[in-house]
């Protein structure tokens, strides 16, 4: 397992909306989660983002998109969400699976489950750097 504790300062991600999106190893390879990222590469993004958000009594929702400078940076019709200064877990790819991200998410919940990291379960943050380079922040307590 490959994670470090990172505090990061807050950060505008902007991008498309996913509702009720699943926080699991396998959500990144949904039809409508790879039709979404799909969307945002065309744009020429070299660093496809997605945050998860918490909401309350309704599961997650996705953004999927890209680190926002300025709202003078918002694509016409994308949202912009804020994710705020915190600790976080940062986890990389360590072979686990073939699929970076699936590698990510698995070593994520693994250390939730053997008590080496608190989740927040507020903003995650996924970025995936092309052509297979992964990291996950996971939001602790």
């Amino acid at each position: 397992m490959s994670f470090e504790i990172v505090k990061r300062e807050s950060a505008d991600f902007g991008g498309l909306v996913l509702p009720r999106t699943e926080l699991s190893s396998s959500a990144h390879s949904t039809d409508l989660m790879k039709f979404t990222r799909e969307r945002i590469q065309q744009r020429g993004t070299a660093e496809l983002t997605t945050v998860y958000i918490a909401v309350p009594d309704l599961g997650w929702t996705a953004v999927i998109g890209y680190r926002c400078i300025g709202l003078g940076n918002l694509e016409i019709g994308d949202v912009l969400v804020r994710v705020p200064a915190g600790y976080f877990a940062k986890f990389t790819p360590d072979g686990r699976s073939s699929d970076p991200i699936e590698d990510v998410w698995i070593q994520a919940e693994l250390a939730e489950k053997e008590g080496r990291i608190e989740r927040a379960y507020a903003e995650e943050i996924e970025v995936f750097h092309a052509p297979s380079n992964v990291e996950l922040f996971i939001s602790l307590t």
